[in-house]
């Protein structure tokens, strides 16, 4: 599977998309394709995707990029 402008998706996007090219028992490839100017997230966000398969860690990621929101709003 290819993703072009992979750094327009989030995580969930991300990790779900992959998700559906490894279930066989082939072997798969996913290819995150962008375009050269990443912002710093971006280049957090693609760099874990790329080293890990783990949700768990990759919504640790997540959180600290986004940080934890707040309940009642502004």
């Amino acid at each position: 599977m290819t993703i072009g402008s992979a750094e327009q998706f989030g995580f969930s996007q991300l990790h779900q998309l992959r998700g559906r090219v490894i279930r066989g028992a082939d072997q798969s490839f996913c290819i995150l394709m962008t375009s050269h100017k990443l912002s710093s997230e971006a280049k957090i966000r693609l760099q874990t995707m790329v080293q890990t398969n783990d949700g768990f860690e990759i919504a640790e990621v997540g959180l600290k990029l986004r940080g934890i929101g707040d309940i009642m709003g502004p």
